[in-house]
């Protein structure tokens, strides 16, 4: 990451204006209990001027994402479900997954963990929660209302609601949204009824997309599988308004998402493993197995409106990782269109791919797209990923759980707080966060933490000398612990918070005090 050649001044020269503290609790002095960080820290799996994988820490997978107040909000399979049950080792068979993970970002390189959505203990009559697609609207009562559509194993599709991204939710229906013994498909039902996408169209309609797996009827082949349906959803958007349409798709397999751009319906999905030589020559080069394609329409209850647009984003193992299952979606985020996938990389920066497989995360590269024509241009995985777009504020209050690289801790929702919290912190645990804007300067450093510990600060470099710590011991509470920094810290830079003790984080800031 590009770093800032600002420097640490002795006094308040540097122009710093006084910016105090925003805790509402009750702010302790630092004191020396003799504590550090230890002698050796924590390996992390993932590089500071790396930007994919999203999280360092977490598997997880089939993406999609929603714009909500200048943040990114980020759903996926909570694929480190299945890890820990499985104890690190095996194949990834999805079967322990009932949860969603969600993490959020404003500068497209920190992340914020938000927590996973415990989805079968929402919906009770589901078994699990994979590939979620997310939409919002505006509804009547003023809110922004979210729509999550998830596949309950390749049963059936259901759906929770929220007015916030992070929930509460709800299960609207109780039951399945999209099944197979349902009125519109009982009489041509889908091998796998799964993978929903979602989309809103400029008139404020919803619609979704479902299906997958093999051919399920004998007029069905490789090429033609007929298993992609898509529907338009009722205006409460928990409900089905008519009847599916066949989407006449190529060698369709999974990971369906849907799109509206340019005033076209624009489906992707996954590609299967079917025999390709039956391919029509008119429609260019065939897809390559398990590759990312789409079809765009203007009128997507019709079957022959539907165009073959091609093949956008080839198999991981044509970018340098481990063949995997693919998935992706495709997002508009402050004026520039980003590609979410997913592979195996995680899991191959653990050293794990001998011991365990299957088990996926997800990145983020650009994607560049012809909106009036609906056109995507391939695009690309990659370590390096995407440019950070705007810089974490140092001054402004910051949740624990945002970084860019996160070694050796946990994370916990704390209900007594309502805040997901850092915890499993040990000696040489860090979280480090690039390009953070400490302005024209700080001098005191704040944490909200519970426990006994320390936190050391280090700028550029996570070998760099600290440029001040607090430490601490509150027992059982959470307490507000500021320390004075010996000296003033200004410009931007990369931070590492380094720990050394065993305590929970919540929150932490920086200030200006004279």
């Amino acid at each position: 990451m590009l770093l800032s050649a600002a420097v640490m001044t002795a006094s308040a020269s540097c122009g710093a204006k006084p910016r105090s503290l925003s805790f509402s609790a009750e702010v302790a002095e630092s004191r020396d209990l003799g504590l550090s960080v230890g002698d050796k820290l924590t390996e992390a799996y993932k590089g500071m001027e790396e930007n994919n994988p999203v999280s360092s820490d977490i598997f997880f997978a089939d993406p999609t994402a929603v714009e909500y107040e200048g943040r990114l909000y980020i759903y996926g399979t909570n694929d480190s479900q299945e890890f820990n049950a499985k104890g690190g080792y095996g194949s990834n068979g999805y079967g322990s997954i009932g949860t969603l993970v969600c993490y959020s970002t404003e500068d497209m390189s920190n992340f914020r963990y938000e927590g996973t959505i415990p989805v079968t203990e929402i919906a009770t009559w589901a078994g699990c929660s994979w590939a979620p697609s997310i939409v919002s609207r505006e509804e009547s009562d003023g809110k922004t209302h979210f729509y999550l559509y998830f596949a309950n194993s390749g049963a059936n599709v259901g759906v929770l609601t929220s007015t916030s991204p992070v929930g509460p939710w709800k299960d609207p229906v109780g039951g399945p949204l999209v099944y197979n013994e349902m009125p519109q498909l009982k009489d041509d039902p889908v091998s796998w009824c799964f993978d929903p996408g979602a989309c809103i169209d400029d008139n404020g309609v919803g619609w979704i997309a479902i299906g997958g797996g093999d051919p399920a009827h004998p007029d069905e082949n490789g090429m033609r599988t007929g298993n992609c349906r898509l529907a338009k959803l009722g205006k409460d958007m928990i409900s089905i308004d008519g009847d599916f349409c066949k989407v006449p798709t190529y060698f369709h397999f999974e990971a369906n998402e849907l799109n509206f751009i340019g005033g076209k319906y624009v489906l992707t999905y996954c590609s299967n493993y079917a025999d390709r030589s039956m391919f029509p020559i008119t429609l260019g080069k065939e897809p390559q197995t398990c590759s990312m394609c789409y079809m765009t329409s203007d009128d997507p209850l019709n079957p022959d409106s539907w165009v073959w647009g091609g093949e956008y984003l080839t198999n991981p193992n044509q970018h340098g990782y481990p063949f995997s299952n693919n998935h992706s979606h495709l997002q508009k985020f402050k004026d520039k269109y980003y590609l979410l996938y997913q592979n195996v990389s995680l899991l191959e920066n653990m050293n794990k791919l001998s011991a365990a497989d299957g088990f996926r995360s997800i990145g983020i590269d650009y994607c560049e797209v012809d909106e009036e024509n609906a056109v995507i241009s391939p695009s690309k995985m990659s370590d390096e990923g995407v440019e950070q777009i705007s810089k974490p504020d140092a001054m402004a209050m910051q949740e624990a759980e945002t970084a860019h690289v996160a070694a050796g801790v946990t994370y916990y929702y704390n209900e007594d707080i309502a805040s997901v919290i850092v915890t499993g912190i040990g000696n040489g645990d860090w979280i480090g966060l690039t390009d953070v804007d400490f302005g024209g300067g700080a001098n005191t450093f704040a944490a909200q933490v519970r426990g006994k510990g320390i936190v050391e600060i280090r700028l550029d470099s996570l070998e760099s000398e600290a440029v001040g710590s607090v430490q601490f011991d509150t027992g059982d509470d959470f307490a507000v612990i500021k320390g004075a920094l010996p000296k003033n810290i200004s410009g931007t830079h990369d931070l590492y918070l380094v720990f050394g003790g065993s305590f929970a984080f919540d929150k932490w800031q920086f200030a200006y005090e004279e």
